[in-house]
């Protein structure tokens, strides 16, 4: 009995950052309700989420709030923009789809394109943010290189996120298990698979200094 309630047991250290994952999902969750706040959240998700992968010691909610309230000027001047020339290539997706003749489906190519470059720039934009101290220009240029330099990751990362939006679009008892999942931890697993990856790369980058 003594050796399942052991810190070092393999069960205690799943249900250890279980709990890590759903106190960071509901502080993640909390941080969105504003909406315009959804890039200072993403940062401060990362930073955490980086940190559990790294094993840090630090509280949930403290170092949340705290990479959170450091990072909101920037991340914020950042997402806003971000979002809206997102909104406007979706919106072109849309009238390419839906508007226009079917003869002109191939002009969607290079705004997928596009926002595939865009959607690249931000997985790796708002980590940068949350764990260190830069320019904004200066981010958007690591996020740049990073991307292009870690091309599998990015793939990777960017079709994982493709696929949940697929699934969710799929039906509506889909959209429901997704919603319901993302209620209870699936941000921050998702953040913390991904930073699987991105704790690796930047910890390259750190090392090369």
């Amino acid at each position: 009995m003594k050796k399942l309630f052991n810190e070092d047991n393999v069960l205690m250290r799943a249900l250890s950052f279980l709990c890590d994952l759903i106190f960071l999902n509901a502080a993640f969750l909390i941080s969105i309700l504003p909406v315009f706040t959804i890039g200072a959240s993403l940062s401060a998700l990362y930073h955490v989420a980086i940190r559990l992968i790294r094993k840090d010691d630090m509280y949930i909610w403290p170092a949340f709030f705290k990479a959170f309230r450091d990072s909101f000027k920037q991340s914020t001047l950042l997402f806003i923009p971000l979002c809206f020339i997102c909104a406007f290539f979706g919106a072109d997706l849309y009238i390419i789809h839906k508007v226009i003749d079917p003869s002109y489906i191939v002009l969607q190519y290079p705004i997928w394109f596009i926002i595939f470059a865009l959607v690249s720039i931000i997985i790796y934009a708002f980590p940068l943010i949350g764990m260190y101290e830069n320019t904004t220009k200066q981010v958007l240029k690591n996020a740049v290189l990073l991307s292009l330099s870690n091309i599998p990751t990015t793939i990777f990362i960017v079709v994982l996120h493709f696929l949940i939006v697929l699934f969710c679009t799929r039906s509506g008892e889909n959209l429901v298990l997704v919603f319901s999942l993302c209620l209870f931890a699936g941000f921050s697993s998702v953040a913390c698979l991904c930073s699987l990856f991105l704790s690796r790369i930047l910890d390259r980058c750190e090392s090369s200094l």
